[in-house]
């Protein structure tokens, strides 16, 4: 996937997350891997972030 795919896939997911469970479960995902969001999240996370945001996005 490209950089582009990635951040879609991870802030569209994100949001979801957040919209279920409030702004700090997205937050804490990023927090993990020494982020705050997307932007600085380094791109070795990328499908760690997303698995992990799908996760919980499933489990609501």
């Amino acid at each position: 996937m490209t950089r582009t795919d990635w951040e879609i896939n991870i802030q569209n997911t994100a949001e979801s997350v957040a919209s279920m469970y409030g702004n700090e479960v997205g937050v804490s995902v990023f927090r993990r891997y020494d982020a705050t969001c997307f932007e600085n999240l380094s791109p070795a996370y990328y499908a760690e972030v997303f698995g992990d945001l799908m996760q919980i996005d499933e489990d609501g």
